[in-house]
This record gives structure tokens, C-alpha cells and sequence, in this order.
């Protein structure tokens, strides 16, 4: 049986928190990303909800690190074509050890502060 999440938890907790998961970025370019995943949809798409639901059959773990990833594909995207910004897709990667990952496991649970 599929895991079920709180993917409304989890995005608002993402918005707010993921800019911090991300490594290979500098100061300048996280503080633009959180400006705007806190005020837009810039770095949202379909494909990470399907992911999410797609990848938490196995656990809700999973589906959080498949959302996570096309969240940073996404960044990388709207950088590069709206902003002119073009990151090392190899460089930038989520930091799969940092607290902020269990944030979002709470959020998606629905066990979240958001």
C-alpha cells in the first residue's frame, strides 16, 4: 500500500526551509532562492507531486528525496532561464544529512510546524 502524505505541509516547509538543504550554491544565490520560493511558485512543478506519490510507495522517504530532486532541477531551470544564472547541475545537490530533512519527513507525515 502506497504511503499517503501531507504534500500541502510539506511544500509550504520546503518553501521555507529547503534553500538551506542545498550545497554547492553561494550566499548570494540561496538568498534569491529563498526570496523567492518564500514569495512564488518559481521552482514548483507537477512532476514533483507525481514523484512524491511515484517514489513513496517504496517509503515516504523516498518520495521526499524524488521531490526533493526535481525541486532541483527546477531551481536550476528558472535560474538559468530567467535569471541568466547557470549552476553546475553536477555542483548543486541537496545535503541528504542536514536536520532539515526530517523537517520535511514531519511536513509530509503531516506532523509538521508549518
Amino acid at each position: 500500500m502506497p504511503n499517503t502524505f501531507d504534500w500541502s505541509s510539506f511544500y509550504i516547509t520546503l518553501c521555507q526551509q529547503g534553500p538551506e538543504l542545498l550545497l554547492g550554491i553561494d550566499d548570494e544565490v540561496r538568498e534569491l532562492i529563498a526570496m523567492l520560493a518564500a514569495t512564488t511558485d518559481t521552482f514548483w512543478s507537477e512532476g514533483m507531486q507525481e514523484q512524491m506519490a511515484i517514489a513513496s510507495e517504496e517509503s515516504l522517504r523516498a518520495g521526499v528525496l524524488a521531490a526533493l530532486d526535481v525541486w532541483r532541477e527546477n531551481i536550476l531551470a528558472a535560474l538559468d532561464s530567467d535569471f541568466g544564472i547557470p549552476l553546475d547541475r553536477g555542483a548543486v545537490r541537496i545535503d541528504n544529512d542536514s536536520p532539515i530533512l526530517s523537517a520535511l519527513l514531519a511536513a509530509a507525515q503531516g506532523d509538521g510546524d508549518a
